[in-house]
């Protein structure tokens, strides 16, 4: 949790130094995070300090030392394309403060600090998430100039039956009995097929591989019409590096990938102190429309979490995209107790 301070109650800060993170500073940020929320998230920390690491233009990372070390912390990541975006953004991930040192500045000025680095890079848009119940954070940044943003953020228990509520009818995916709708695209996960409940296993569904990487931007560029290697190429090395666990799948029929789901365990980003599934994108090449792939995905992402004791899954979909959310209401997503935030950074 940050400390609670206003731009106008920033009092000097002596003898501070803000840096950017280095490997040797994974020590010092486990502990300060351990001292907020009571036990260490040593993996998480780490897996994001190695993930700078590789990818530097990728994350944002500043911390703040005084004369025994470092004191406060912040992390932040460059989203170049989730839910179909053509500008960047940079979400904040983690924002934390020594309970010794609350009070006194340090999360504004980090802040400051980053949205310094934002404009450098020209980013406008800062993105980020908290639990409604936490009030000493929505002040913090409620007094930071962030507000609601257009965006649902929704998740779902993980159902390995993936039960699919449609016109009245309640059936699993599996059953092969129950329509959800009749229309071909749902845009943005980017875009996934809607139509009748079929067995998962009428597909070959397997983990996403490197040598996928052509046959996504050929899905994804059908869909948005545009042609987003980079993008596709960051979030598949992001699927298969920085993540211990591999959970994003690919779905082929005669042996070609029609279909894939980016999805990634997030052991703490935004507050998180349990792990969670997160889906990024979720592509199914018009050619298969009808045939329910993204069903099938969904599906066998649900068994394989579960068979991990993951409980949960979460995506964020914007408020009109209501195919989208259609779609992930019949599959059993319903709105979290968290908000979705974000500041324009001029």
């Amino acid at each position: 949790m940050p400390d609670e301070t206003t731009m106008n109650d920033i009092k000097p800060l002596p003898d501070r130094e803000v840096r950017r993170l280095a490997p040797d500073d994974l020590d010092g940020a486990v502990e300060i995070d351990r001292e907020i929320i009571g036990h260490s998230r040593r993996g998480y920390f780490e897996k994001r300090l190695t993930a700078a690491l590789r990818d530097p233009d990728a994350h944002i990372q500043f911390g703040i030392d005084g004369p025994e070390g470092l004191e406060a912390l912040v992390l932040a990541r460059v989203l170049s394309g989730e839910f179909g975006r053509e500008t960047l953004a940079v979400a904040l991930e983690v924002i934390d403060v020594a309970p010794a040192h609350q009070h006194l500045g340090h999360g504004s000025l980090l802040l400051d600090v980053l949205e310094s680095e934002m404009r450098h890079r020209g980013i406008e848009e800062l993105q980020t998430a908290i639990a409604w119940t936490d009030h000493a954070m929505a002040k913090f940044l409620g007094a930071n100039d962030f507000v609601k943003a257009p965006r649902h953020i929704i998740s779902s228990a993980v159902d390995p039956s993936l039960k699919i509520e449609s016109k009245g009818r309640t059936g699993h995916a599996g059953d092969g009995g129950t329509s959800v709708d009749d229309t071909d695209d749902v845009d943005d996960f980017d875009r996934a097929d809607n139509i009748e409940a079929l067995p998962r296993d009428q597909f070959e569904v397997a983990s996403l591989a490197k040598q996928d990487l052509d046959a996504l931007v050929l899905i994804d560029r059908k869909r948005t019409g545009r042609d987003r290697r980079s993008y596709m190429s960051a979030k598949l090395d992001e699927a298969l590096l920085d993540s211990g666990i591999r959970v994003s799948l690919t779905a082929r029929t005669d042996g070609i990938v029609a279909g894939f789901v980016m999805a990634r365990l997030d052991f703490g980003d935004f507050g998180r102190i349990v792990p969670v599934a997160v889906i990024d994108t979720i592509g199914v090449h018009p050619d298969f429309a009808g045939r329910d792939i993204a069903r099938a995905l969904l599906s066998q992402l649900m068994v394989n979490l579960n068979g991990l004791r993951v409980e949960s899954v979460e995506t964020t979909v914007g408020l009109n995209n209501f195919d989208l959310l259609g779609f992930l209401y019949h599959a059993g997503f319903k709105p979290t107790q968290r908000i979705a935030l974000t500041k324009r950074v001029a």
